[in-house]
């Protein structure tokens, strides 16, 4: 057990030295060995040409397609779910007497339109 642990201790002390023997020569590459160093400047590349343009585009998006577009649309359907509502809640008054003439006016459209079509075209034609 105390070899493994002088292992251990050994290894975290070359790897600390190691460590701080390579932060202290960043910076002071140049030419070449500059351009290796920063990794071909890959990163940079990579961030001016694919997330910029896409920070762009997700900025966009968020701000005009979703606010003015699906917030929109998303709004519009709450509201008119609670105008109708409110529209349809008149009709429920709670009289039957009115519940029963809906329903005979109901029926007797309803027949006119499916069993009298011909009627009721004449009749437009007429007034039109």
């Amino acid at each position: 057990m105390l070899g493994g642990t002088i292992v251990g201790l050994i290894i975290i002390f070359a790897a600390t030295r190691k460590f701080f023997a390579v932060s202290q020569f960043e910076g002071r590459y140049t030419g070449f060995k500059k351009i290796l160093a920063d990794k071909w400047y890959i990163d940079e590349l990579y961030d001016t040409i694919i997330v910029k343009p896409l920070n762009g585009l997700a900025g966009f998006l968020k701000s005009v397609v979703e606010k003015s577009g699906i917030d929109a649309v998303v709004n519009g359907t709450g509201r008119f779910v609670n105008y109708s509502s409110r529209q349809i809640r008149l009709l429920q008054s709670g009289q039957v007497g009115n519940y029963i003439l809906f329903m005979v006016l109901s029926i007797t459209v309803l027949f006119l339109v499916f069993w009298n079509q011909e009627i009721i075209v004449q009749f437009l034609q007429k007034i039109f």
